[in-house]
C-alpha cells in the first residue's frame, strides 16, 4: 500500500489539513484503488441518510448501554458482539446496518493496514551495524583441507540480533550428514543451526540471536544427522 493511501479515511473525515487534503486530492486521481474505495465509501454514507427510519428509544436503551460499558472483563467477546449488533439491527433497517458494519471492518482494515505499513518503514529504515566479527579455522589442518576457513558476524539491527556464518572449502557430506554449529560459553554449548554446503564447500547460516544467546566461542561439527543436541561428530573449524 502506497503511505498516500494510508490517508483515506483522514480525508473523507476532515481530519487533513488544508496542505495534506489538496496533495491527497491529487493523489486520488492517479490512484485508481483509492477512487474506488472512495466512491464506495461515499455511496455508503450518502445512502445511511435515505436509508434511516427513526425509531423512539426504548426505555430500556439507557440501562442497556450501561451495562454493557460497565460489564466485566469475564464476559465472552462473542456475545458482546450478538448484543452491538442486536442493537444495531434494532435501531436502523437492516441496509442501513449493513453499509455501518461493512464501514466499520473497512475502517479497521484501513487503520491495521497502516499500522502495519509505519512497523514495516520503520524497520527498513533502521541502520544495521555488524557489532563483532570472528574468523573461523580449522580445527585440525592435517584433517581437512588446509584452506578450509570462514567468518561469522553478529548484526544488530534495533532491537534484533542475527548470527551470520560463511565457509568455504568445506570437506563434502554424506547422506544425511550435516554442519551444526555451537555457540561456546564457558564451556556450555548452545545448538545455532544445522546447514550442508554446496558442491564448491561454501555454506552459510543465518541465526536469530535472543537475549539469552551469549558466547564468545563458534565451533562447527560435522554431524551424522540434524538430531544432534550436542556434538556427536568432529570439529571442523572453530573461532580462536
Amino acid at each position: 500500500m502506497n503511505t498516500e493511501c494510508a490517508n483515506l479515511l483522514s480525508f473523507l473525515s476532515g481530519e487533513l489539513g488544508e496542505k495534506e487534503k489538496k496533495a491527497f486530492a491529487e493523489h486520488l486521481i492517479q490512484c485508481s484503488e483509492c477512487t474506488r474505495e472512495y466512491e464506495q465509501m461515499t455511496v455508503a454514507w450518502d445512502s445511511l441518510k435515505w436509508d434511516f427510519e427513526e425509531m423512539e428509544p426504548s426505555s430500556s436503551l439507557k440501562s442497556e448501554v450501561m451495562n454493557f460499558v460497565f460489564e466485566t472483563d469475564e464476559e465472552v467477546p462473542v456475545r458482546r458482539g450478538k448484543k452491538w449488533s442486536g442493537f444495531f439491527f434494532k435501531q436502523f433497517t437492516p441496509v442501513t446496518s449493513g453499509l455501518l458494519l461493512a464501514v466499520l471492518v473497512l475502517v479497521f482494515v484501513l487503520l491495521y493496514s497502516n499500522i502495519q505499513l509505519k512497523k514495516e518503514l520503520a524497520a527498513i529504515n533502521l541502520p544495521t551495524e555488524v557489532k563483532t566479527s570472528l574468523s573461523l579455522q580449522p580445527a585440525n589442518k592435517t584433517a581437512v583441507k588446509m584452506n578450509t576457513d570462514g567468518a561469522a558476524y553478529i548484526l544488530q539491527q534495533g532491537e534484533e540480533r542475527r548470527l551470520i556464518v560463511q565457509t568455504q572449502n568445506l570437506p563434502s557430506l554424506q547422506d544425511s550428514e550435516v554442519y551444526q554449529v555451537w555457540l561456546l560459553k564457558d564451556g556450555k554449548r548452545r545448538n545455532a543451526g544445522t546447514f550442508k554446503p554446496d558442491e564448491e564447500g561454501t555454506g552459510s547460516l543465518t541465526y536469530k540471536l535472543s537475549i539469552d544467546d551469549k558466547f564468545n566461542q563458534i565451533g562447527i561439527t560435522r554431524e551424522p544427522d540434524s538430531n544432534s543436541k550436542k556434538p556427536r561428530g568432529e570439529k571442523i573449524v572453530g573461532s580462536s
